[in-house]
């Protein structure tokens, strides 16, 4: 990094902390606003140095009475008040905004960040230098991978009073949510001497949100449907009394309140209803972000969740992960459709290793108490920290498990025995 961009980054941040001390939230404004930028001019060293060559042009000027002299003087004296003018006012009406705040893709996907820079000054700018830096969940096309962000650099040229929109290609490179790190400008002096450091007052709001890539889950044909519920199955063995398909012939052993009398009337003779056979097939996930391979599992349920949706199978989703309020802990709830997937999806994407966990027997009990309301339960945890959960007898678990080709699903049965599904 150029020295001079280093102390506007490090006199910038100190600023910014002074400002969180002293109770002013640094907070993030929207496309709607500009306000403006940080402005450095940078030319100290030449100034001192023309400045030397200034006084004794005069000096000499005076003492020799020599027109050459004086009018070389003045010359660079013009020189000098033009370069200081123009890198003065050259940023001071320039705008940029981010055209999409938010944008949503999955690994692997590719898109654009799409900036317009507005210029209203009526200066040009010769020699424009804007750099980008973002998590390391977006890599930009043609950028660079440094320790703690992704950056990219490029020179641009703008006329005065115009608008031009910039686009650039970046490949989201890994499953999280990728904010705006850096975002600085540097002008260089059209006179040649001199530079203007420019950086955001505040933060520029603008969010990629990578959802993790889905990996087909092995074994997931064996989960049957089990209980009482209101998913339809024909080899169920519950009736749903509300549910009427049509009527039969009565058989002995027909329950006296099943009969079908209309239909009885109209065909004299007797006739039983017949009742659309539901089962239970509802789904809670239970995500321990202390896992190992939690990416490849993470991608398993996000195989799991699409199933689900598509399949109209309720899901909900539990993470140890300790927040403020009640719960505790990070919760789905229960639900089903597009609306439930999509909010699925956001929740695995801003899911984070490096967030507080809540203590393991206090989930424990959570756990347990979710897990009466629903048949089965998937984990993304250790087959040890599953078998100290002690689910509901009624409750079947399972855990996945990363393997070369993809992801498989592990019952664990009550006794903490393993067996393969599928």
């Amino acid at each position: 990094m150029d020295p001079n961009q280093y102390d506007l980054h490090m006199k910038t941040r100190f600023q910014r902390i002074k400002g969180r001390m002293m109770d002013r939230k640094a907070r993030q404004y929207t496309n709607s606003e500009w306000k403006g930028w940080k402005y450095q001019i940078e030319n100290d060293r030449q100034h001192r140095l023309v400045n030397a060559v200034l006084f004794l042009l005069l000096s000499a000027a005076i003492f020799l009475g020599s027109t050459p002299l004086i009018f070389l003087f003045f010359a660079i004296l013009a020189y000098m008040w033009g370069n200081f003018l123009y890198l003065t006012f050259v940023a001071k009406r320039l705008e940029i905004r981010i055209i999409e705040e938010r944008l949503k893709l999955f690994t692997e996907d590719e898109v654009m960040l799409r900036l317009r820079i507005t210029h209203n000054s009526f200066l040009p700018i010769f020699f424009g230098k804007l750099r980008v830096g973002t998590d390391k969940n977006i890599l930009f096309q043609h950028g660079e991978e440094l320790i703690h962000i992704n950056q990219l650099h490029f020179h641009f040229q703008q006329i005065g009073r115009s608008q031009w929109e910039v686009k650039l290609p970046f490949t989201a490179v890994k499953r999280g949510v990728a904010q705006l790190q850096l975002f600085d400008m540097e002008i260089d002096s059209f006179f040649g001497w001199g530079k203007v450091y420019l950086q955001t007052r505040d933060k520029m709001k603008f969010e990629v949100i990578v959802y993790p890539r889905s990996e087909q889950v092995l074994g997931l044909e064996r989960v049957l449907p089990k209980k009482q519920g209101e998913h339809p199955n024909r080899n169920s063995l519950f009736d749903e009394k509300s549910r009427v398909l049509g009527t039969r012939e009565y058989v002995n052993g027909d329950p006296f309140g099943q009969i079908h009398w209309k239909a009885t009337a109209r065909m004299d003779s007797l006739q039983s209803k017949v009742y659309e056979r539901t089962s239970q097939i509802s789904w809670l996930f239970i995500l321990d972000i202390s896992t190992s391979n939690l990416e490849e599992k993470l991608r398993g349920v996000a195989f799991l969740v699409q199933y689900a949706t598509k399949h109209n199978i309720t899901f909900s989703i539990l993470v140890n992960i300790k927040k403020f309020g009640n719960p505790s802990y990070i919760e789905l709830n229960a639900g089903e459709g597009k609306q439930q997937l999509h909010a699925a999806l956001m929740l695995l994407a801003r899911i984070r290793v490096e967030n507080v966990m809540i203590p393991a027997t206090m989930f424990a009990q959570v756990v347990h108490q979710h897990a009466l309301t629903f048949p089965y339960v998937i984990a993304c945890t250790e087959q040890a920290a599953f078998e100290k959960w002690k689910l509901p007898g009624s409750t079947e678990g399972f855990v996945l498990e990363a393997i070369d080709k993809g992801v498989k699903m592990v019952r664990i049965t009550s006794k903490g025995r393993r067996k393969i599904v599928g």
